[in-house]
């Protein structure tokens, strides 16, 4: 991505200015890609290089809820008609405020389709988002203009790219940032589906693609500002506070006796977080609630809260129901013991780190033990290791009904006997040799 504001080579900004362009609107939701196996759809949160969202990411908040409900209810004819090895691009709306904007709506079913990897090559054709969009049911990248931009337009443009940001303050006057680039590129808002009535006064940058190019360039607002967020160090301090008590009570504790329940991994993990947080409160609680600290206030929101629908346990039910607080500090205990730290961070030291590293592996054991054993049980349950099938020989009778004795086996027992006391008496007499050192 090239940013025109910076932009020294002129040369550069006219072949751009003067081509045919495609404008898009900036829209600020919550990046995931969604990718189609032939089983279901595996949705990652920001980057394609993430890990897909599990069960324990949908546990610990109600974010990923809608976007994950939606795309599994697709119907067949939809999921038929998916490239396996293409995976789009959503901007994600859980509610009218995923980031730094907030939007008078949201956009259709909450998702927004902005580009497509095609086995591992991007592509933004705005003809091809249109067509997926429509098959998906969800909205595609606004689009602001698209042809070659009168001289007008590319005066003014290089106009607002040459002038300070205190002078752009006595430019815009009343107006802002949206409402100079939309007047000049005569957008309506039928073409901004998140735009109401008025401009959005925040617009952090417009996007600008030229057809037949793979650079992308933008145009930043340097009026933009971000929305004020709790300080991050008495964040990361509470944060790792939390877990250096909750990793405390852990070392004396006999995780051995814990049975979680489950068929899964991540469902045992979450079983197994319950079953541990109950005792931890059982022997804590008092002192946790006598801890004086803040709940981030972005906690309150709905989406941010625990998924009760995926909590079983109803004593954590009802521990996390009876204080914010207890909710906060189950949500920080269930989101990180999944896996480890790199490095020190907060009240983390070299020390902590190798310690919470060690109790991770502890239950990742426990868990594979768990899973081996609902394997093995499964695996008899259904057949698969059932002797039964030899056991059914017809042996031979006399008109009696008495079973012939079998000379045979009187023949194989004696000569086994025989065979037995000489190879007893061989690996004896070879014991007795290597004694020797023969």
């Amino acid at each position: 991505m090239i940013t025109l504001n910076d932009a020294t080579d002129t040369g550069i900004l006219n072949d751009i200015l003067s081509s045919e362009i495609t404008v898009y609107e900036d829209v600020q939701g919550s990046k995931i890609w969604v990718n189609y196996d032939g089983d279901g759809f595996v949705i990652r949160p920001r980057r394609l290089s993430e890990e897909p969202i599990n069960l324990v990411d949908l546990a610990m908040q109600n974010y990923y809820n809608g976007a994950v409900d939606f795309f599994n209810g697709l119907p067949d004819r939809v999921k038929n008609l998916m490239p396996r090895n293409w995976s789009f691009c959503f901007e994600w709306f859980p509610d009218e405020q995923p980031a730094n904007l907030l939007y008078s709506k949201r956009p259709k079913n909450g998702l927004v389709l902005v580009a497509v990897n095609k086995n591992g090559k991007y592509d933004h054709n705005i003809d091809e988002l249109i067509e997926f969009s429509n098959l998906f049911g969800v909205e595609h990248l606004p689009v602001l203009f698209q042809g070659v931009l009168s001289e007008d337009k590319k005066t003014a443009i290089k106009y607002f790219l040459a002038t300070s940001e205190e002078d752009l303050e006595y430019v815009f006057g009343e107006n802002n940032f949206a409402f100079f680039f939309y007047r000049l590129l005569d957008v309506t808002s039928e073409s901004s589906f998140l735009m109401a009535d008025e401009f959005q006064d925040n617009l952090e940058k417009i996007l600008i693609r030229v057809n037949g190019k793979e650079e992308s360039f933008q145009i930043l607002n340097p009026m933009y500002k971000r929305l004020s967020v709790q300080n991050s160090t008495d964040f990361t301090e509470i944060y790792t506070l939390i877990l250096v008590n909750f990793l405390t009570f852990c070392q004396n504790y006999d995780i051995s006796k814990l049975k979680p329940a489950g068929e899964t991994r991540d469902e045992m993990y979450i079983s197994m977080i319950c079953m541990l947080f109950n005792d931890y409160i059982q022997s804590s609680g008092e002192d946790l609630m006598m801890f004086d600290f803040t709940v981030p206030e972005f906690f309150t929101k709905d989406k941010f809260k625990i998924n009760r629908e995926l909590i079983n346990d109803r004593r954590t039910s009802a521990i996390i129901d009876s204080s914010v607080k207890m909710e906060y500090i189950f949500k920080i205990i269930l989101s990180s013991f999944n896996k480890k730290r790199k490095k020190p961070i907060g009240v983390f030291t070299e020390g902590t780190v190798r310690l919470f590293n060690l109790f991770v592996d502890e239950l990742k054991e426990k868990i594979d033990f768990r899973l081996k054993k609902l394997r093995e049980f499964q695996m008899s349950k259904s057949g698969l290791v059932d002797f039964s099938q030899w056991f059914d020989i017809g042996y031979d009778k006399d008109g009696d009904g008495q079973v012939y004795p079998s000379v045979w086996d009187e023949i194989t027992s004696t000569g086994d006997k025989k065979k037995k006391k000489k190879e007893t008496f061989g690996k004896k007499q070879m014991d007795t040799d290597s004694d020797v050192g023969i």
